[in-house]
């Protein structure tokens, strides 16, 4: 009897183990294919109009804005248009960039209305081009995204490090450290309809670095990337520049008629 029942308990025990392998196997799948439905929405987006703001932590505990980056990114040529809005240290300013064919170019607000279409080539000067990211592809929180489990109607994720910080601006983080070879930042995106909606939780992720890699990051200025993705109403095309000029030798008033 005794052994007729120890056979009925690792029966039961057995039946029970693959019941639950199995109800894991289908939420894993779940996740998977939400997380598929996304990566297969942006790529047949035409063009990307995004937004990205940088926080100082999660908004829902308080987190203050940084900056704004606005921009609309061409899959088919690389291109992209970036607007940036920003007031770090308190000096609120307004910049946008144009790359195009492997160049960046830079507008900013103070050269007045009259100069909208003048552009400046600051390829070269990564003090001027720190707000831009270094992988210019915004849909990075979703093509390089992990599935973890579901999240509402969304999925909570994980993204390499090294797609988060190449995915922000680099001036902010001008190589990944090497500690984070192998890091996870935990993300959420969600749909909703056309947009797609990121919460990438940046704060964590530099709890993986040792405390001297740390002490060399401003972490207290990126400690959450939210963000919103959809394709682009507005059909036209990223172009090269109108007018190119040197605002240190023609003043922008006159760049046109260089």
């Amino acid at each position: 009897m005794l052994g007729a029942a120890l056979a009925l308990t690792l029966a039961a025990c057995g039946g029970s183990g693959e019941a639950a392998s199995t109800s894991e196997a289908s939420d894993v799948l779940l996740e998977g294919e939400q997380l598929d439905a996304m990566v297969a929405q942006v790529d047949k987006m035409g063009i990307v109009e995004w937004h990205g703001q940088l926080l100082t932590k999660n908004p829902d505990n308080g987190g203050k804005r940084i900056f704004d980056l606005d921009g609309r990114y061409s899959p088919s040529t690389g291109y992209s248009e970036l607007s940036m809005d920003s007031a770090i240290d308190g000096d609120k300013q307004q910049v946008d960039y144009l790359v195009v064919a492997g160049r960046t170019y830079f507008n900013s607000d103070v050269w007045g209305p009259n100069a909208a279409d003048c552009w400046a080539d600051i390829t070269d000067d990564p003090a001027r081009s720190w707000a831009l990211p270094t992988d210019l592809d915004p849909t990075w929180p979703v093509a390089a995204a992990r599935a973890i489990r579901l999240s509402g109607d969304g999925v909570a994720v994980g993204v390499p490090a090294k797609a988060v910080i190449t995915g922000m601006p680099r001036g902010l983080f001008p190589a990944v450290p090497a500690a984070l070879d192998g890091v996870e930042a935990k993300a959420v995106v969600e749909p909703h309809g056309h947009l797609i909606e990121v919460g990438v939780d940046v704060v964590n992720m530099w709890n993986e670095l040792p405390a001297e890699e740390l002490a060399a990051i401003e972490t207290r200025k990126a400690g959450w990337w939210a963000m919103t993705m959809k394709e682009s109403q507005d059909g036209a095309s990223i172009v090269p520049p109108k007018y190119v000029f040197d605002p240190a030798v023609t003043p922008p008033s006159q760049c046109k008629r260089v």
